[in-house]
């Protein structure tokens, strides 16, 4: 067998921070996860049960009025169940 020729691998002399802001599983904006912009939707005082929000998913992006959570979905006032874990960002309005 011939001796095959070396293969050139450029050294890495930098820090890699591609997954700084994104995770695959729990999506972070502005380092701030989705779950943690809800909890300070439901955690304000000052708000009625009603909350207007901008819900963007990875198909579309809706406004909603949301009046409660569970674990796993928000509900909206037309009784809709959008699930958490397909929310990419949420703005309150």
């Amino acid at each position: 067998m011939k001796d095959l020729p070396k293969v050139f691998a450029n050294p890495i002399n930098k820090d890699i921070v591609n997954n700084k802001i994104y995770s695959y599983d729990n999506v972070k904006l502005n380092n701030e996860s989705i779950s943690d912009k809800i909890s300070k939707m439901f955690s304000n005082g000052n708000r009625s049960n009603r909350i207007a929000c901008i819900i963007t998913t990875k198909d579309l992006r809706t406004k909603h009025i949301i009046i409660g959570k569970t674990n796993n979905n928000l509900i909206s006032i037309n009784e809709e169940l959008i699930p958490i874990k397909d929310i990419i960002d949420i703005e309150t309005i």
